[in-house]
């Protein structure tokens, strides 16, 4: 698997090569009075970068709450268990007994 990872890797790095090779052109970005001059390619890969930042800002809200609703969630499981392990030791003595009764109370039989 790790070998696909590593071929796919190659391919994505020679594609970004042939990619920053032909739009080398140098264009002018303009923003809000600011202005660049940048190549193509690079303005292109900045612009891509921004995005997926942005969307990955945009989901962190989200990921928060599922993780804390995990979390809540892992401790209500670990409490469940830790009960039932009491109620287990609690009520194993008792099952004990009335398996095996004692000989003073076979005597009355």
């Amino acid at each position: 698997m790790r070998v696909v990872y590593i071929i796919i890797l190659i391919a994505a790095v020679i594609v970004s090569v042939i990619f920053a090779v032909q739009n080398s052109a140098p264009i002018t970005v303009a923003f809000f009075g600011w202005s660049a001059t940048a190549s193509m390619s690079l303005v292109l890969v900045l612009t891509l970068g921004a995005g997926i930042l942005i969307g990955m800002l945009i989901l962190v809200p989200s990921i928060w709450k599922r993780m804390r609703a995990l979390s809540a969630q892992k401790k209500k499981t670990r409490e469940f268990q830790k009960q039932q392990k009491e109620d287990e030791t609690s009520s194993a003595p008792e099952a004990a007994q009335t398996e095996n009764p004692s000989p003073e109370q076979n005597k009355g039989k």
